[in-house]
């Protein structure tokens, strides 16, 4: 992927500023102030966007350093191909303006991004961070010695240069030291041992629960004996007092049981008295329309003993035949009618009608029994030991309220543990994570570690060699982790290299990682190279690149015998002046 063509609307210094960029390598030259930093911040930019704040990439969000001062725009224009592909990308940079639009140039259809502020996961794989790392040199010009140990050593142990794995792993200790969960444990021992006091609470309740039942039940059994007892004691005339069976009370009693029970014998004779009524009035209304068919019924047994003496004085028979016959048919209907009437109980109803209740008689039975249950109402019974049951029982509800209170106390503690045994499961979990991610950072920057001895250092070596006129052999590490360098005359610690040679070895190592370490072929920034002290030291980094075989590059520098020097070595450049 290389970019054709780029417009800067507004950016930085920058006004519609437009420059064309080819495949291969691209000279951008300026003298110091010139813009060649705000155009690497555009190029940037313009992939992956400007935050308004800062992230967590290796440089700041830049915003406001770079919003133009005399223009209400902040944007830019860039055509990017990529293999047969030509695309355009229209990016505003303003703070809620939409972000970017990229076009098919091909088929004018607009692409759609899979994140809005970013071509990252649309065109492009590469993230923001690892661009910076792999695609993106600029030249370290304070603490030079100290940035490089610091990106050389991240890069080679995590795989990236924004990852400290001493500081990880430190600030992940410290994390685990903050979440070690020795006051909880000390809580959840103090629940517990509380807790202990309680474990038969449940038990006590029920027990106090079965007394309290055990009590009424006695209460009861008591009651109805001395009701019992009441109703059979008779006073003699002598003043003594005796017992014997009565009929008449063993039915108050029973009626009294029943009380109890909650129903009244009185409510039983009522309800006997009131079926019987009910029955009756029924009976009456049966015989009240057999009486009024009794009539026809006599008038139909009349047709019939007409129609027979019809039929018989009509026959040749004797006249004492036809006399008897009529006789005995005239007897066989009354005979039968009656016992119609017999069996409809007709007789029955006649016979035993002052026999039954009328009305009054039934209004006055009621009456009766009400007297007679007011009267049983007013049997005194000794209910002292109600007083001694009273006394009991409260006694018992007092104990079984202190056992509630005490079950209320025991949830209580229980919930405060479940809580706090909770939590410090929550953090034995994050602790377990901190170790899993420790160990996972040790295993990982292994990986890297051996990966790095294996191609990256000697990559690197070999590139310093070039850069810097054979007097750096090769990089490693010591056995102590600290990077060294292998001269001719020994090794040089990398903390006892000048600023301008730490330079050079940076660039070395950032060159190798570019080759070694990108995922895909997109654009490679260099800004800055001043670190080449002489022509044979930027010829050898046309010989680095010549090595690298990159799709394009971009060089920013302030170095007007550049492109000479690279068309010496027979690569061909694209010359822009900013």
């Amino acid at each position: 992927m290389h970019l054709t063509k780029l417009l800067i609307r507004d950016f930085g210094k920058f006004h519609n500023k437009s420059m064309d960029l080819e495949p291969g390598v691209n000279i951008l030259y300026g003298e110091e102030g010139a813009g060649k930093s705000t155009v690497r911040d555009f190029l940037v930019g313009l992939i992956y966007g400007i935050p308004r704040r800062d992230g967590i990439t290796k440089v700041g969000s830049n915003y406001e350093l770079r919003k133009p001062e005399n223009s209400t725009g902040y944007s830019g224009t860039a055509y990017i191909k990529d293999d047969e592909k030509t695309y355009l990308v229209d990016r505003s940079f303003l703070a809620g303006a939409k972000k970017a639009s990229v076009l098919d140039v091909q088929s004018g259809r607009e692409v759609n991004l899979k994140y809005q502020d970013t071509l990252s996961g649309t065109i492009i794989d590469t993230d923001k961070n690892t661009f910076l790392d792999t695609r993106c040199i600029v030249e370290n010009t304070s603490n030079s010695i100290e940035g490089l140990q610091e990106y050389l050593t991240n890069i080679s142990l995590t795989g990236t240069a924004n990852i400290n794995k001493a500081k990880a792993i430190e600030y992940l200790e410290k994390e685990k030291k903050s979440h070690v969960p020795r006051p909880l444990i000390r809580r959840l021992d103090e629940l517990d041992k509380k807790l202990a006091d309680y474990e038969t609470v449940d038990e006590d309740i029920e027990a106090v629960e079965n007394e309290i039942k055990k009590v009424n039940e006695e209460f009861v059994i008591e009651a109805e004996r001395r009701k019992r007892e009441a109703r059979q004691m008779v006073e003699n005339e002598d003043g003594t007092v005796t017992f014997e069976e009565n009929e008449e009370l063993i039915e108050k009693i029973d009626m009294i049981s029943d009380k109890v029970q909650g129903k009244s014998s009185t409510d039983k004779k009522v309800e006997e008295l009131e079926k019987e009524e009910k029955e009756k009035k029924k009976k009456e209304k049966k015989d009240i329309k057999f009486t009024d068919r009794i009539p026809v019924i006599i008038a139909t047994g009349l047709f019939v003993i007409f129609v027979i003496g019809v039929i018989v004085n009509i026959l040749d028979f004797e006249p004492v035949i036809k006399s008897l016959f009529i006789i005995f048919t005239a007897l066989f209907v009354i005979l039968t009618t009656l016992d119609g009437f017999k069996a409809k109980g007709y007789f029955d109803s006649q016979s035993s009608g002052g026999d039954t209740p009328d009305e009054e008689e039934f209004k006055r039975v009621l009456e009766e029994l009400k007297e007679e249950a007011k009267e049983q109402e007013e049997i005194e019974i000794d209910m002292d030991f109600a007083k001694e049951y009273q006394e009991k029982k409260a006694e018992l509800k007092e104990k079984e309220d202190a056992l509630l209170t005490r079950r209320n106390e025991r949830n209580k503690l229980r919930h405060e543990f479940d809580t706090v045994f909770k939590k410090k499961s929550e953090l034995e979990e994050e602790i377990n994570a901190i170790d899993l991610a420790i160990k996972k950072i040790n295993a990982l920057s292994e990986s890297f570690r051996k990966d790095a001895f294996h191609n990256l250092l000697g990559n690197v070596s070999r590139y310093i060699s070039s850069i810097s006129d054979n007097r750096f052999n090769s990089l490693m590490f010591d056995d102590l982790g600290r990077l060294i360098l292998k001269t001719d005359y020994g090794l040089v610690p990398i903390e006892n290299l000048s600023d301008v040679d730490a330079g050079k070895v940076y660039l070395a190592v950032r060159l190798s990682i570019a080759k070694y370490m990108a995922k895909e072929s997109l654009p490679l920034i260099i800004d800055g190279t001043s670190m080449l002290e002489s022509a044979s030291e930027v010829k050898a980094l046309a010989d680095c690149l010549n090595d690298m075989n990159e799709e394009q590059v971009i060089i920013l520098t302030d170095d007007w015998g550049m492109e000479s020097m690279f068309k010496a070595k027979g690569i061909k450049t694209n010359l822009i002046k900013l």
